[in-house]
């Protein structure tokens, strides 16, 4: 069990033992229960076949002219015996089965939703940091592959317990033929032990294999129309077979045949064993030292020995894989979760907007760069604020300070008074609308992605929404109307169709705060236009935070910061701030109107 995760380091055995007890834990009930009953169950498997031996010596006894033994011969005891033990044991293993089905069931899909929630509960940070498709990937797998281990091990536990009593009731028939058993189980656990030692360096290279590559291609799909821009199909297909075809395929195929030779070994070993016992146990039976009954129940154990282990070893490979999966994802649960509400969180304040950074520091962590250093500047209620400079300047990480996305390094963001450390992050985000600059849009109804995050809002609301963001005429003129699905990330709509659906959303919110990552830069000029009067409708009486690339839509900003390498460097109007011959802003403006070479 040594597949590497995302911080290429082997996944120990305690992980992965932690990681299934955090998913067995809330059925802790359930499988205590499960056990008790795997203690009947195994009492009564491992006298079926003394009790079988009985039986089929009393016939071999009445055949050679025996007595009957009166009105309830010893024969028919057995065989009443035989049938009771029977209908106990698989009553028990059929209430146990219901049992673990239902576990296998919910933990397997619990696994899934728990995954899910627990990434949606993460910072930003952490899905800016890791590779999310190869997260979601681990949760799939994880399920089924804990939950199948759960199912092995409730199948398996009362089995190894029928072979302890199995090994005292074949003692007490005969010492001998029960160690010529005991050595058989030990030959096969030895020889499955020593064959099963290579296999945890191959897997780990299969896995790595087909992990890295299954995130490659999935990757490539959800970028399919850059492939399809680029006519690149054929490239991605071959990439795709010759990576998981020619090389992971490979891999976990000498896997395989490892596997089906530990398979071959241990019917070796199994049908060794039973043959010395027919050997050993013919010169007993000759010479009467042993029945023939003595003879049927010993090899009735000789099975019973070796199907848990038989079993155990075909489910090795579930178990090391549901141990390297379950120890991988509880690397993705210890990561901590976003504190929405902290210890005296604030949930209710005046409702103005006013946003206040005073001498802001922040960097990403530890041995990072700064990327904002001593920032310090006021946003009064119904201003806007434009954020200009080159790209890593810091703009769009001082917008997500506001959020409460990230917290200061040093120093503090107020809003509306308070500091985004004590804010409760969900009223906070409440009050604040953001329109990207790239839409997320989901792939349900138009209706839906316009009321995401006003859940409880009317369908008159939805619609006033739409035609204040100029969008309610192409809406209603779709077959569905609002109820027309927009695709996978809105596929079916264009760039200016989604923008104003994130517009007639921000409406609908009814923010004291808004943030425009400059929305209007990918459109064509009508479409502009029209988004643009959608903007100044949604900015009034709102404090307003434009990240700008085009800065030709910040000239109206009652105030424009200019960041460079983290740090105001200027700020003022526009007027303000061409008049600074010699200022980035000046230069940036130039550049962006082509006067500046």
């Amino acid at each position: 069990m040594s597949e590497m995760t995302g911080n290429d380091t082997p996944v120990s055995f305690r992980e992965g033992m932690r990681g299934i007890w955090r998913h067995a834990r809330p059925y802790r009930g359930e499988l205590l229960f499960l056990a008790f009953l795997g203690l009947i169950s195994a009492a009564a498997n491992g006298s079926v076949p003394y009790v079988t031996g009985r039986f089929f010596d009393a016939l071999i006894s009445l055949s050679q002219g025996g007595a009957a033994g009166g009105a309830f011969p010893f024969w028919a005891m057995m065989l009443a015996a035989w049938a009771g033990i029977q209908i106990i044991a698989n009553s028990i293993d059929w209430v146990i089965d219901r049992s673990r089905r239902k576990i296998d069931t919910y933990v397997h899909l619990g696994i899934q939703t728990e995954g899910f929630i627990h990434l949606f509960r993460l910072p930003i940070a952490y899905h800016t940091n890791e590779h999310i498709n190869g997260v979601l990937s681990k949760i799939g797998t994880a399920g089924w592959r804990v939950s199948s281990i759960m199912q092995n091990a409730i199948q398996i536990a009362p089995q190894l317990l029928s072979v302890v009593i199995g090994i005292v009731l074949a003692a007490s028939i005969n010492v001998p033929i029960a160690g010529i058993l005991a050595a058989g189980v030990c030959a096969y656990v030895v020889s499955l032990v020593f064959m099963l030692r290579p296999i945890a360096a191959i897997d780990h290279t299969a896995h790595e294999s087909w992990n890295r590559h299954w995130d490659d291609s999935a990757s490539a799909v959800q970028q399919v129309t850059a492939i399809k821009q680029a006519a690149a199909e054929e490239h991605e297909i071959a990439k795709a077979r010759r990576n998981l075809i020619g090389e992971t395929a490979g891999i976990w195929y000498s896997l395989e045949k490892v596997w089906s030779n530990i398979g071959f070994f241990q019917r070796i070993i199994v049908f060794l064993t039973q043959f010395a016992i027919f050997v050993a146990s013919a010169s007993l039976v000759a010479k009467g030292f042993m029945t023939v009954g003595d003879l049927v129940a010993l090899n009735g154990y000789a099975l019973m020995f070796f199907g848990p282990f038989v079993a155990l070893g075909y489910s090795w490979q579930t178990i090391q894989n549901g141990l390297t999966s379950a120890g991988q994802l509880e690397r993705v649960f210890v990561e901590p979760e976003e504190v929405y509400h902290p210890d005296g969180a604030v949930t209710q304040t005046e409702r103005s907007g006013r946003t206040v950074f005073d001498a802001v520091s922040f960097d990403y962590g530890d041995k990072e760069v700064e990327v904002l250093s001593d920032v310090s500047f006021v946003a009064n209620p119904g201003e806007t604020i434009a954020l200009v400079g080159e790209s890593g300047s810091g703009k769009s990480t001082a917008v997500s300070l506001i959020s409460g996305y990230y917290f200061p390094t040093s120093g503090r963001v107020l809003v509306d008074g308070v500091d985004t450390r004590q804010w409760d992050l969900t009223e906070l985000r409440r009050r604040i609308a953001v329109v990207p600059q790239e839409v997320a849009l989901f792939n349900d109804t138009v209706r839906a992605n316009i009321r995401y995050g006003t859940f409880d809002a009317s369908d008159e609301a939805v619609e006033r929404a739409a035609r204040d963001a100029h969008i309610h005429d192409f809406i209603v003129k779709q077959p569905q109307g609002y109820d027309t699905l927009v695709g996978e990330r809105g596929i079916k709509l264009s760039v200016g169709q989604k923008q104003r659906i994130a517009i007639a959303r921000a409406i609908l919110r009814n923010p004291e705060i808004l943030i425009l990552d400059e929305p209007t830069s990918a459109l064509d000029p009508e479409t502009e236009r029209l988004i643009t009067d959608s903007l100044e409708k949604l900015m009034r009486g709102r404090t307003t935070f434009i990240i700008a690339h085009r800065l030709s839509t910040v000239r109206t900003a009652g105030k424009i910061l200019v960041l460079k390498d983290g740090r105001i460097a200027e700020s003022g109007t526009h007027d303000e701030l061409m008049r600074i011959e010699a200022g980035t802003y000046h230069r940036l403006y130039e550049l962006h109107i082509g006067l500046h070479k």
